[in-house]
């Protein structure tokens, strides 16, 4: 471990700096520091004793290791950032507006905290239903009153090859039945986040392909295969560990939560062109080298021609340089680009739902509303719509296009 984490800091501090924008300055400097306290032992304490952080574990060789490692990669993308490196940029900006990182934890949070109604986990995709469905809960191995059916039960209706059924699935105690509910309910989502999950799931494939998660967020969760190769029922157990699979990767670790009404605006007006773009910070020059003697000049020239007979000419730049990134230089335009397709395109606009829900016809003659959902979400990157909306795209083309589309 040969880093200084007081160098470490200051570099990065120092790096923060140049950032582009005035909210990735302010948020990455705060991330920094905020990371870095987090480590600092709360007492003072003995050199004899190991160091602790500040909740009182203490810092083993290995962990203060990989936490310097750590530093040091982000430090190195936040050079890369300030040289130009447009995809380094970019992950500033996601983790400066919650795209990514601890940002995007502490947006989410309301969403995931909001209780689900009654009413709504029955209508949920719980694992409870109908034994003849079985995508309405055949595969959770819990039958519409919370026991789980034994596997004659299941074969039911079936044919008998007179071969007898040596074994069957166990009845669930009661106090089975009641940990495996509320573990299930532990991974529950309210209608908003459910309805946060289908909107984004619908966006998906618009957004840039280096940004998108791997996988298409799943709205609701099913079980698969809905049950075992034996055709029964898939256990609680295995329900259980499935929903919470299916928690982790879509909802928790995919979802992609709204911004503040006031910085969704300003982001929107910063992006269309409405605000004007701030000025982006410049490094400062570096101070002039010494004026070197004649006789060093001469011998530095004498070893580089050396070089060139002996190893021959150095090649230029090539495009194998630039394979993973070349650096740009910052420009409002390349700045309000970067921003649309990286942040606001996967960014939704939260409002209420003025409109009447579709009804459908009840048997008795009365309407009942579909969808009690209020949220819409509006998904706008700024830039593209309006370039589509501006554009003549039906219009005939002129004399000039046509000749030389058609000349003969």
């Amino acid at each position: 471990m040969t880093t200084n984490p007081i160098h470490l800091y200051r570099s990065l501090l120092r790096e923060a700096t140049y950032l582009p924008l005035p909210q990735c300055r302010t948020f990455i400097k705060s991330h920094i520091t905020t990371s870095f306290r987090r480590y600092l032992p709360k007492y003072s304490q003995n050199n004899h004793e190991e160091p602790k952080s500040r909740s009182g574990n203490s810092l083993t060789f290995d962990r203060r290791t990989k936490l310097l490692h750590r530093g040091r990669k982000f430090l190195s993308s936040l050079r890369r950032a300030n040289e130009g490196y447009t995809a380094h940029v970019e992950k500033v900006m996601r983790m400066t507006y919650g795209r990514i990182g601890p940002r995007r934890y502490a947006l989410l949070e309301p969403w995931l905290s909001i209780p689900v109604s009654r009413d709504d986990a029955q209508v949920s995709d719980q694992p409870f239903g109908s034994k003849s469905d079985p995508n309405n809960g055949t595969g959770a191995g819990i039958g519409p009153e919370g026991k789980t059916p034994s596997r004659q039960q299941t074969n039911q209706g079936k044919k008998s090859d007179n071969k007898p059924e040596s074994t069957t699935l166990p009845v669930l105690s009661p106090r089975r039945e009641a940990y495996f509910s509320s573990q299930l309910a532990k991974y529950d989502i309210s209608p908003n986040m459910r309805a946060l999950l289908v909107s984004q799931a619908a966006e998906q494939s618009k957004f840039d392909r280096s940004n998108r998660p791997s996988n298409k967020v799943k709205p609701s969760f099913k079980p698969s295969p809905p049950t075992t190769i034996w055709g029964t029922p898939l256990p609680p157990s295995r329900v259980k560990n499935l929903k919470r699979e299916w928690y982790r990767a879509n909802v928790v670790g995919a979802a992609l939560p709204p911004l503040p009404g006031e910085e969704y605006k300003t982001l929107h007006d910063l992006v269309s062109g409405k605000t004007p773009f701030p000025a982006i910070p410049q490094r400062r020059l570096r101070r002039p080298r010494a004026q070197r003697s004649e006789e060093l000049q001469n011998a530095e020239e004498a070893d580089r021609q050396a070089e060139v007979i002996l190893e021959g000419p150095k090649p230029g730049i090539r495009f194998k340089d630039y394979t993973d990134g070349r650096p740009h230089k910052m420009t409002p335009r390349l700045l309000r680009h970067l921003l649309s397709r990286s942040v606001l395109k996967q960014t939704p606009f939260v409002k209420l739902n003025t409109t009447p829900t579709a009804t459908t016809s009840e048997p008795h003659g009365k309407n009942r509303p579909q969808n009690n959902n209020l949220l819409a979400f509006h998904w706008d990157d700024a830039l593209t719509r309006e370039r589509y909306e501006t554009s003549k795209l039906t219009s005939p083309i002129t004399q000039s296009q046509s000749d030389l589309l058609f000349a003969s």
